[in-house]
């Protein structure tokens, strides 16, 4: 028996590209989230070692220079450290975000595809499967 695709329906392409997508990337989205927490880690390590400059004269304070203050960055240490203080919750925050932006571009790759399939097949009459029947 022979059979012919002449074309594949952008909803079932949706459904294998999300199906599929989660799969692919949940190893990679691991990997990614694990060298993120350890990259949040060392940043706020940096970060935390920034300490304010007090200038006095004679025993009395002058003048205060915060680093993090001048360059703005002192929300973003805050920040920095609450991520790294809940590094379990950091690690699967990230991981499920990475799985859902991976699962999102490869159902798209696989609509694009289709879409290209079904302009190739309208043209060429598509592909040709032969299936032979056994016992």
């Amino acid at each position: 028996m022979r059979y012919r695709i002449r074309r594949i329906a952008p909803a079932s392409a949706l459904r294998v590209g999300c199906t599929l997508g989660w799969l692919v990337m949940l190893c990679p989205s691991l990997c990614l989230a694990a060298l993120a927490v350890q990259v949040l880690q060392r940043v706020n390590q940096a970060l935390s070692r920034i300490e304010p400059i007090d200038i006095s004269v004679l025993g009395n304070t002058i003048a205060r220079i915060d680093f993090l203050e001048i360059l703005r960055l002192s929300d973003t240490a805050r920040t920095v450290a609450q991520l790294t203080q809940s590094q379990r919750l950091t690690f699967v925050a990230l991981t499920l975000a990475f799985v859902l932006a991976g699962a999102a571009v490869l159902a798209v790759a696989v609509l694009l595809f289709s879409a290209g399939y079904n302009l190739l097949a309208r043209v060429g009459g598509g592909l040709e499967v032969e299936l032979r029947e056994e016992e």
